[in-house]
């Protein structure tokens, strides 16, 4: 077996790529995929956050809001703590 009979030049071609793929796995476990997750996760808060405002911002002005569920319709109004204690 010489060094110059190609089967080397394979075997390190094959190492490289293999070399390559794991360190791509790892990037990708490491950096890239908690980035998205992170996005992600910081998109849904937002999203949150625009729902409650909005909801808030339509009891405020109609006095409800009215949210339907299927079947079922969910009526949120403002309460007073101090009024519903008056009344008992």
């Amino acid at each position: 077996m010489a060094y110059g009979d190609g089967r080397y030049k394979n075997l390190f071609i094959l190492t490289l790529v293999v070399a390559l793929v794991l360190i791509l796995v790892v990037a990708y476990v490491m950096f890239i995929k908690p980035a998205i997750n992170g996005y992600v996760i910081q998109k849904q808060i937002e999203a949150k956050d625009i729902t409650l405002l909005s909801i808030v911002s339509q009891i405020q002005q109609q006095g409800f809001a009215q949210i339907n569920l299927g079947n079922q319709t969910l009526v949120l109004v403002p309460v007073n703590p101090n009024q519903q204690q008056a009344q008992k």
